[in-house]
């Protein structure tokens, strides 16, 4: 018994499953969350940053000494050099191996120069990759919002023809009372048949909205795809916000901002940069140390032991090696030129970033205060909207107006609702906007 409840509960969770799961809505963090991790993007600076991280352990590795070994086999026929240093008519074999090791004492301080160069580097990388991220975030928030949008439309929409069915009723008994002509009957059918037409376009347009947030996030199909609707009286709307930009929040930005930081990152690298082409004019110095051996071997001859010759032949060395620059053809003088004609290179990136940052916060500030504006007006449009149409239902249900006119009324409350919903997440949009230059993570 307990067997065939199982097969029947699998066999219900396999019909229900699906459709369940196509009901799931999805957070807008877990639509920013998922598109930075399926981000093409996104990936290749990873690998980028990664490259960086192994780069700088190669850099740190570099002050360890290396430690080689190699072994020689050589067959000798004919006049060759014989063991008393002597040129004979023979056939020899000779074996040789030995073990080296080398460290870097001083390099001009080049080490260091490129171990921090390499750090900056990495830091930059990562920059690069939160910039991105970024760039995704307000990609994935406007999309999300333009979703939203867009469902509201759709319930003014299907809002819009039920009330048309409603006022078609009522057109109908006023008609069959004969307190209204037969035409404002068909007046009303063909104004339910344009809502209804409205509405269809509404979730044609949803669709699409859906569809274009599930690119940025890298979906293969939408068709299980939907998103939380949150109360839109709950949303924070940061309305101080707007007041950012003349309370020196562009210099915060500065110290805060990716593509700010990561140019700063450079400049600093290509300070290292520098040093590291000017430690070509000064000497370095390494140690040294070395083992080597050997076995001869004379064909039809005696020969001493392997352990003899071994025992007797070895060599050991153990030194210092200086390389003092005279003269390289002006090379080391034209590498520093260059490295800081690219640091001028690196200033003016960082001037460009921070005046791009500026101009992008110069241009949301006033979108939002336009925003602020639009919303407001949005707010009182509506309801006086909402006020005359209801003074045109009560004429129309008291036989003191047409059908025209009454659907004049509600097409211009159709149309307020609209531009309200409009101005609503335009408005929400754009105080996130700042408060993400300000260094709050936009939520809704």
């Amino acid at each position: 018994m307990k067997k065939g409840l199982t097969i029947v509960a699998v066999l219900l969770m396999g019909l229900i499953g699906p459709s369940a799961m196509a009901q799931e809505s999805w957070s807008l963090a877990k639509c920013i969350e998922y598109a930075k991790q399926q981000n093409l993007d996104v990936k290749r600076r990873t690998n980028d940053m990664k490259s960086a991280e192994v780069n700088l352990n190669t850099v740190k590795n570099s002050r360890l000494p290396n430690l080689g070994a190699n072994v020689n086999q050589n067959l000798t026929f004919g006049r060759s050099l014989g063991s008393e240093n002597t040129y004979l008519n023979q056939n020899s074999a000779t074996t040789s191996f030995g073990i080296s090791a080398n460290a870097p004492i001083y390099q001009g301080n080049y080490i260091n120069s490129r171990m921090k160069y390499s750090d900056w580097s990495l830091k930059a990388s990562v920059e690069d990759i939160n910039q991105m991220g970024d760039d995704i975030t307000i990609q994935v928030t406007l999309a999300y919002l333009q979703v939203l949008y867009n469902k509201e439309l759709v319930k003014v929409a299907q809002e819009n023809v039920d009330q048309g069915k409603l006022q078609l009723k009522k057109t109908e008994e006023l008609v069959t009372g004969g307190r209204l002509p037969k035409s404002e009957q068909y007046e009303s059918k063909a104004q339910l048949a344009k809502e209804e037409y409205a509405l269809t376009k509404a979730q044609g347009d949803l669709k699409i909205a859906l569809l274009a947030l599930g690119q940025l996030m890298e979906l293969q199909s939408i068709e299980s795809f939907d998103v939380e609707v949150p109360a839109t009286d709950k949303v924070a709307i940061n309305s101080d916000a707007v007041l950012a930009l003349s309370s020196g929040s562009i210099e915060k930005a500065y110290t805060i901002r990716p593509a700010v930081k990561a140019a700063e990152y450079r400049l600093q690298a290509g300070e290292e940069y520098i040093n590291m082409a000017k430690a070509a004019y000064y000497p370095s110095l390494s140690a040294i140390a070395q083992y080597g051996n050997s076995y001869y071997n004379v064909f039809d001859m005696p020969n001493a032991s392997f352990a003899t010759q071994v025992k007797n032949q070895g060599q050991k060395v153990v030194g210092l090696q200086l390389n003092i620059p005279i003269f390289s053809r002006f090379e080391n003088r034209n590498n520093i030129s260059l490295a800081r004609i690219e640091q001028e290179q690196r200033k003016l990136a960082l001037s460009d970033a921070k005046k791009t940052l500026f101009k992008e916060m110069q241009q949301a500030y006033y979108n939002a205060m336009t925003a602020q504006q639009s919303f407001l007006s949005a707010k009182q449009a509506l309801e006086a909207s909402t006020v005359a149409y209801q003074y045109a239902q009560e004429k129309f249900g008291a036989g003191r107006s047409t059908t025209f006119e009454l659907n004049e009324t509600k097409k211009r409350l159709a149309t307020s609702q609209s531009e309200l919903a409009q101005a609503r997440y335009e408005y929400i949009f754009r105080t996130k906007l700042l408060d993400y230059y300000n260094g709050t993570a936009i939520t809704l």
